[in-house]
């Protein structure tokens, strides 16, 4: 259960942002705010020890708030749903390229150190983070083609790309527990 609350502060700012954006601009507007508030209250030791998600969750906020709050970049609002998700699909492959999966350095909080360096810890690190990577690289896919998406149906669109992080994190805690019971035996 320590593993949830971990990933779930993880992706709150996100999930804030998922709940709150929307029409009309000061929506948008308040809901950058939130997030960027969010990451700075919830991460000063993520972003201190260098955490991925954290940090790229905190620049994306960043930027985004200065270009949509002050120089009001139709562009940038626009295409808001499609550049968090791309955000987030970086940032998991990005850690996975850089040697670091995201997933991981939460791990190291919860997990002795004398587990770190164990082929067990490594590999469900990168598996989990490549299973997330997936995920956004799905959610940014149905990003790409929500107009044809809502006009298919209306509920296919929030299935793929909300539905897809709930999903995420059920699947991380289910493989965790389940690394966690076979080591045991």
């Amino acid at each position: 259960m320590k593993d949830l609350l971990k990933i779930l502060l993880g992706f709150l700012p996100w999930i804030l942002f998922g709940i709150m954006a929307g029409p009309p601009l000061t929506r948008l507007e308040l809901a950058l705010a939130v997030a960027l508030a969010a990451t700075l209250a919830l991460g000063v030791k993520q972003l201190r020890k260098g955490f991925f998600l954290t940090w790229g969750s905190l620049l994306f906020f960043f930027f985004s708030f200065i270009l949509v709050t002050f120089l009001k970049n139709l562009w940038v609002v626009e295409n808001m749903d499609l550049l968090a998700r791309a955000v987030l699909a970086v940032i998991a492959w990005g850690s996975i390229i850089a040697g670091q999966p995201f997933v991981s350095q939460y791990a190291r909080e919860s997990v002795p150190e004398a587990y770190w360096h164990t082929p067990e810890f490594i590999h469900t690190g990168y598996f989990i983070s490549i299973v997330w990577g997936i995920i956004f690289l799905l959610a940014l896919g149905a990003s790409l083609f929500r107009p044809y998406l809502d006009q298919m149906t209306g509920w296919l669109y929030p299935l793929l790309a909300t539905g897809s992080m709930f999903l995420g994190i059920i699947f991380t805690q289910w493989y965790v527990h389940r690394v966690r019971r076979a080591r045991k035996t």
